[in-house]
């Protein structure tokens, strides 16, 4: 659990000399490497293979942390679960690749699930059939 813990768990702390910029966390693929069927979340420890085939299904939804909101987004694969959030290395570059991959995702799923602020605001956005 530490393993998912430390990839997603926690709100990274920038210095602004060490902060990315948006074009630069935006085009990063960060924790995910693509392959044809599906990609692989990985640290320096551990790496998690996800077939694209395996999901069943997707929601997101938005986590109110008191002073911020947190977009996150759960991945079904059968009886197991990954979460992941805005704040994952690569979110940016991986909500545009499951939209590619599962056509059926609604394209603005993304700037709908931030209105209204400070609400939950819970979505299926892909089911498979």
């Amino acid at each position: 659990m530490s393993f998912l813990s430390k990839l997603f768990g926690r709100r990274k702390q920038h210095t602004s000399s060490t902060q990315e910029s948006f074009d630069e966390q935006y085009t990063a693929i960060g924790v995910f490497d693509y392959t044809e069927d599906g990609f692989v979340i990985s640290d320096e420890k551990r790496s998690i293979p996800i077939a694209w085939a395996e999901i069943t299904k997707i929601n997101v939804f938005k986590k109110d942390l008191v002073i911020y909101d947190l977009v996150m987004m759960e991945i079904v694969c059968g009886v197991s679960a990954l979460v992941i959030n805005e704040e994952s290395p690569g979110w940016y570059q991986f909500v545009i690749k499951s939209k590619e991959v599962f056509p059926g995702i609604p394209k603005h799923w993304d700037v709908e699930i931030i209105k209204p602020p400070f609400a939950e605001n819970f979505s299926t956005i892909y089911e498979r059939t």
